[in-house]
């Protein structure tokens, strides 16, 4: 940090906003996802948790995955980042415990979101929540964020082939982008029109790169783990 007279070092990186704790996937992260260097206008770096997936964290996560993420967190932080996010919105189950366990902020999802936007669209709004999984989204990830699982409509991405065997199975690593567009922004707007939607969060970090269409063709406000970013940002850089 400049303090005037001269430029304190110690740190691994310098004037980087915000460090990623990344679950183990090998899908393209085209731009619009948070582990695409090119998506945001400053500088980010990513820790790779290796053995912690996609379907380890969605479908059996466990009290054993708290302490690797901690100690990823830690180690962030003293190498010089100046706040904590996570590559996957199901990461809020942990929020908690890694906030407690450094002095930077920390925000393991998008879902964290959800109380600010309930406040500035009201409480008759119906505020949804577009998912990964229908199925392995629940109450618990929702009180982590302090919200209650009625005051939300819910909606997963299955039954699209796509995303599930490449984001969610594993079974290949290479995107059909016309394809994956066409079932993130189809579902995304069936879901706004049939249940009348106010306002979207993308839970997904992986759905993000579609964010704009959604909104442009829908004209619903759409939340997700990039405008949570940008709003961290705001609040760690250094003021020039």
């Amino acid at each position: 940090m400049f303090n005037g007279t001269c430029y304190q070092g110690g740190k691994l990186y310098y004037e980087i906003p915000v460090g990623i704790l990344c679950l183990e996937s090998y899908f393209p992260k085209m731009r619009g996802h948070l582990r695409n260097p090119y998506t945001y206008p400053f500088p980010t770096v990513m820790y790779f948790l290796k053995g912690l997936d996609i379907p380890k964290l969605l479908f059996n996560p466990a009290k054993e995955m708290i302490q690797p993420l901690i100690d990823a967190a830690r180690q962030l932080e003293k190498d010089g980042v100046r706040a904590i996010t996570g590559s996957c919105g199901f990461m809020a189950l942990f929020q908690k415990e890694i906030a407690e366990a450094v002095s930077i902020p920390v925000f393991m999802s998008s879902l964290l979101q959800l109380p600010l936007i309930r406040i500035m669209h009201g409480e008759k709004a119906n505020i949804g929540i577009l998912t990964a999984s229908k199925k392995a989204l629940g109450p618990k990830h929702l009180e982590a964020c302090h919200v209650a699982w009625d005051s939300v409509i819910v909606e997963g991405m299955e039954g699209n082939p796509e995303f599930w065997e490449t984001v969610i199975e594993g079974k290949r690593c290479d995107f059909n982008v016309p394809k994956l567009e066409q079932e993130v922004v189809g579902t995304a707007l069936h879901f706004i029109e049939n249940s009348k939607l106010d306002a979207l969060l993308l839970e997904c970090t992986d759905l993000p790169p579609f964010a704009r269409q959604i909104q442009e063709q829908s004209n619903v406000p759409v939340y997700d783990i990039n405008s949570l970013m940008q709003l961290v940002y705001s609040t760690v850089q250094w003021k020039v």
